[in-house]
């Protein structure tokens, strides 16, 4: 974060107007690009200042439309799709040709003079090959045309969309010859106000506006394309992992349950819950909220239950080790149910409940999260994503059956996935904060609960997750979470979970057990599927993507590569080696 400390300001003026200025300033001049995550923290700490009136200066930002605040998310700078940009410019537009009329009607000729004077200045900064003056110069002979058109709302209107004009002409306006042209335009419209016809200088300033848009709009398209995914080999990425773990602080036991789970969901190409999540990960090992070295305690055991305190551990660590427990129990009276507290976000589910069915028992997982799930009907976040998974073996040299699922239309970290790969999200899946449906991942400020127009019973299900992690174990209900995306990456989480296992042996059998498995996912499929449909059984996905990651290497996102490739040199160790992307 670069907010620049040492702009003069008027020392009678507020704490929160000086740094609502500096931030402002820094965003037109570029140096806080457009999507830059802003905390508070840092902010606060290179302006001098405490976090209250960073916090003040941010809402007066977003009510000038220079920075956007979301729930669940750290403020950040404003964006602008193809149509933002395209609907600024038929504003602009229809805002400037009525100024320029009312100016040469009321003022034409102090309006003359002054557009002179700044250009004057426009051509010393051109000639000095000084852009960011002759950019700022280019926003002031703008300005000007509304400063002489006598109508004071005209002008505070275009004050306030000036500062996203001077954000995108800093941003797009990179070309020295397309500078050059436009700079002999704002000469030509001079020579027509002084000619005194309106007519013509009109004509001219909106083929300028609309040459301008068509130039930022073919700029930002180029750019907007989303980027493709990189490749890594499984065991390059477990190789970095560990490394950049150790670095981090983390003992073998927290490193190799971590990768254990980021494995599983990156080699099963569920990207939103594997590797990806690494920088996040790492951030939290750093900053305290991951306690790198927990010491794990069983507060209470009976024959089939047990509690286990994390001690703020990654929850990989800490599930896997309530896996062992539940599994240990089972075998020993037919069944184990283990609740999880003071942990942390785990990754897949569905890693743990596969655990379980690896070692020959019926497993199941589930946890709650932060809330970021309105109600069905609702219009704030109330629920987390509260996953629910099942696993159960199907036999020898037999997949088992996985079921893994948000109960939530969609994870969180899909919006983030989204996010970072420049996708829409899928249709009725995501709200923005009024509980409007929307497709745009950097508009969500909420997930759908599972069902869609039935969604009260995604809610329910939510519910049973909520339960299970939080009333068995006295940890935090998702509304009473801290944020798993937020500034502060220093304050424990306090998560819970739970997990169960059976025991077929304690049932009909194994051989039973595993031999209904199989039918059953044989029958499902062998199903009549629809035209143009498949029929899958739960897992199937899953397991072809496996065999296929296996060969041609596991994906992974851009921004998570460019994460890993700063941390490792900041710590000094080995890059992350990459095959394609």
């Amino acid at each position: 974060m670069t907010v620049d400390a040492t702009v003069q300001r008027d020392p009678a003026q507020k704490l929160s107007d000086r740094a609502r200025d500096a931030i402002r300033d820094q965003i037109i001049a570029g140096d806080l690009p457009m999507g830059a995550v802003l905390r508070e923290s840092e902010m606060a700490a290179t302006l001098g200042m405490s976090k209250i009136p960073v916090r003040e200066a941010l809402v007066q930002l977003e009510c000038e439309g220079m920075i956007t605040l979301s729930p669940n998310r750290s403020p950040r700078v404003f964006e602008m799709s193809l149509d933002d940009i395209r609907s600024l410019g038929e504003l602009r537009e229809m805002l400037e040709l009525e100024a320029l009329r009312l100016a040469i009607a009321r003022r034409a000729l102090p309006l003359s003079g002054r557009l002179r004077e700044i250009a004057a200045r426009m051509r010393d900064a051109l000639s000095g090959q000084d852009a960011r003056s002759y950019k700022a110069l280019d926003n002031e002979f703008h300005h000007a045309i509304f400063a002489d058109c006598g109508n004071v709302y005209l002008e505070k209107t275009h004050h306030m969309l000036s500062f996203r004009i001077q954000a995108l002409r800093n941003k797009l306006s990179r070309e020295p010859e397309l500078n050059e042209r436009s700079f002999a335009e704002h000469e030509q419209l001079i020579d027509l106000i002084d000619a005194g016809q309106t007519d013509e200088a009109a004509a001219l300033l909106r083929s300028h506006i609309r040459d301008t848009t068509q130039n930022y709009l073919a700029q930002e398209g180029a750019s907007a394309a989303p980027r493709p995914p990189a490749r890594v080999m499984q065991a390059q990425m477990e190789g970095f992992a560990g490394a950049a773990m150790e670095a981090a602080g983390c003992d073998a036991e927290t490193r190799a349950a971590v990768i254990r789970a980021l494995s599983h969901a990156s080699a099963l190409g569920v990207d939103t819950h594997g590797y990806r999540l690494l920088p996040h990960y790492l951030e939290g090992f750093s900053k305290g909220r991951l306690n790198p070295a927990p010491q794990l305690r069983f507060v209470s055991e009976s024959a089939g239950a047990a509690l286990l305190d994390g001690d703020d551990a990654h929850g990989a660590r800490a599930t896997y080790a309530a896996v062992d427990k539940a599994i240990a129990l089972a075998r020993a009276s037919g069944s184990g149910a283990v609740a999880i507290r003071g942990s942390s976000h785990f990754g897949a589910a569905g890693a743990y409940a596969k655990a379980i069915a690896d070692a020959g028992l019926l497993g199941f997982c589930f946890c709650n999260s932060d809330s970021f799930v309105r109600l069905h009907g609702g219009a704030e976040t109330f629920h987390g994503t509260n996953p629910i998974s099942m696993a159960g073996p199907a036999g020898e040299g037999q997949e088992p059956w996985l079921f893994d699922m948000a109960t939530s239309a969609i994870p969180f970290n899909k919006v983030q996935l989204s996010r970072a790969l420049g996708i829409e999200l899928p249709a009725d899946t995501a709200s923005n904060g009024r509980g409007e449906n929307v497709t745009d991942p950097e508009q969500a400020a909420m997930l759908a609960p599972l069902g869609g127009e039935f969604g009260y019973k995604g809610a329910g299900l939510a519910g049973i997750s909520e339960i299970l992690s939080t009333a068995l174990s006295g940890a935090p209900l998702s509304f009473e979470l801290p944020g798993m995306i937020s500034d502060d990456m220093e304050t424990p989480r306090g998560l819970g979970a739970f997990v169960m296992a059976f025991d077929p042996a304690a049932f009909a059998g194994l051989d039973i057990f595993t031999g209904t498995i199989r039918r059953y996912r044989d029958a499902i499929r062998g199903s009549k599927a629809a035209q143009g449909a498949e029929v899958m059984a739960a897992g199937d996905r899953e397991w072809a993507e496996a065999a296929r990651r296996k060969l041609h290497g596991m994906t992974l996102d851009q921004t998570a590569v460019e994460a890993l490739g700063r941390f490792a040199a900041e710590k000094g160790i080995p890059p992350l080696e990459v095959v394609g992307g």
